[in-house]
């Protein structure tokens, strides 16, 4: 009885731990506006539905105080939520992998620590949970959803299938990047089923699962764009990265490969403004550093100074105040420079691929800058020889499994990004404290080893 209470005494003081480190700093920063946040508080057609539905709800609590007092509000929520997530993580990992309660306070601090990098050494000035950012409900979803994967390919409980089902439909309609989610969601249930010879069964439930979640997603964005502006429609948007990337590594012959002329003239005009700039793959310098900095300077240059805008008024002279008509004609004038060109530019494409991958890599776990290169190679083979050694020699399944799901999700995620965008620490923070949680679990026991030797010695 005391042992439980003592237990249950330690949980809630890790919970208000939490509470208070992400409170502090949503009283200290406030609500900090970014460069993306006004796209979500105006309910913009190309954002995915959860977030701007999160503010107007809020919106809508509040609108009795003062006009962005619901922003306040938004980040008061989001800061519990980042707690709640790095407390649960935590809790879980004390209990189901039965560490000492000093380990259960440092797997509670890794995601803090991560916060305070943002804040401070990327000098953001400000941490997502406090920012009108979709990273603000993602970033601690994400290590939620984490946690119900993790439970469920060690136990194959039914509650936490559920969880990361729902979980999974919540981040992918926050943001697409999430889809990751849904994808280790399916490598856990065939790693559940296919173990176990289970073939059919893993395959019609992994099936099923992404029928459903895919399905749902769409349910969510057709009817909020339905209650918002009385049309069944989805978000548009989606293939700009994409075109992006293709108008990155294009040459202006390309061009010849667009059989409507007026998209055409319309590509020819972006690329033209682009190439004078510099903005262009050819312009950038030999070597990987230079390639990496060159794209990831010069992508919003591309795609929300020129591509975007451009793409909007071409579409807006043939749909004038029809919002929906003319997003839509955009994607279609999107998805004709991509079906034209990438099939032209895949060599180009692959090369700013394996570039965009590396630093993906790096910068989700370091920055990239020249000595944190090298401490991310150090750090990565260190986690592959920990793991390689768990797995023949200690054979514990609880800790391989967990760090092999990290490893996993890192190499999708960075995939993921580097397909279509640069690979800033936005995009690649989701594994950031999941891989330092997992390094420091995978030391553990070697240490306690080499610790009894040194003992034993003496």
């Amino acid at each position: 009885m005391k042992k439980s209470t003592d237990h249950r005494l330690f949980s809630i003081f890790m919970l208000a731990f939490a509470c208070i480190f992400y409170l502090f700093f949503a009283l200290y920063d406030g609500a900090v506006i970014c460069v993306d946040s006004p796209g979500y508080i105006e309910m913009n057609i190309a954002r995915e539905p959860l977030y701007p539905v999160f503010l107007a709800l809020l919106r809508f609590l509040f609108s009795g105080f003062s006009s962005d007092c619901y922003l306040t509000a938004a980040v008061f929520v989001q800061s519990a939520l980042a707690a709640f997530s790095a407390w649960c993580f935590a809790d879980y990992i004390l209990h189901e992998f039965q560490t000492a309660r000093v380990s259960a306070i440092i797997v509670l601090c890794v995601p803090m620590l991560v916060s305070l990098l943002c804040r401070f050494a990327a000098r953001r000035g400000s941490m997502y949970s406090n920012s009108i950012m979709t990273e603000g409900l993602t970033i601690p979803c994400y290590l939620l959803f984490f946690r119900s994967l993790t439970a469920y390919c060690l136990h194959r409980g039914k509650s936490s299938f559920i969880s990361c089902w729902f979980l999974a439909l919540l981040l992918i309609s926050t943001r697409k990047q999430m889809s990751i989610a849904l994808i280790m969601l399916v490598l856990g249930i065939l790693y559940c089923y296919l173990k176990d010879h289970h073939y059919l069964k893993g395959i019609t439930l992994s099936l099923l699962c992404v029928i459903s979640v895919l399905l749902g997603t769409f349910c969510l964005d057709f009817g909020y764009n339905y209650t918002l502006r009385g049309e069944l429609t989805r978000h548009s948007g989606d293939t700009r990265f994409i075109t992006t990337m293709a108008v990155y590594t294009a040459q202006r012959t390309d061009a010849q490969y667009i059989a409507d002329e007026d998209i055409r003239n319309l590509f020819l005009e972006i690329y033209d403004i682009c190439d004078e700039s510099g903005y262009l793959k050819s312009a950038a310098r030999q070597g990987w550093t230079n390639r990496v900095s060159h794209f990831g300077n010069h992508y919003d240059c591309i795609q929300i100074d020129n591509l975007r805008p451009m793409v909007s008024a071409f579409a807006r002279e043939r749909y004038g105040n029809d919002l929906v008509g003319a997003s839509e004609y955009g994607d279609q004038i999107m998805n004709t420079i991509n079906h034209s060109i990438i099939p032209h530019r895949l060599p180009e494409i692959i090369s700013t691929f394996a570039d965009n991958f590396l630093s993906g890599l790096i910068t989700t776990v370091a920055q990239r800058n020249p000595v944190l290169i090298w401490y991310s190679l150090a750090v990565y083979l260190l986690y592959i020889a920990l793991l390689i050694w768990h797995w023949l020699v200690v054979r514990d399944s609880k800790v391989i499994v967990l760090a092999s799901l990290v490893l996993v999700s890192i190499v999708i995620n960075v995939g993921l990004v580097s397909l279509v965008i640069f690979c800033q620490t936005r995009y690649t923070i989701y594994n950031m404290a999941l891989f330092y949680i997992s390094l420091f679990l995978l030391l553990q026991e070697p240490v306690r080893r080499i610790y009894e030797t040194v003992v034993s010695i003496n």
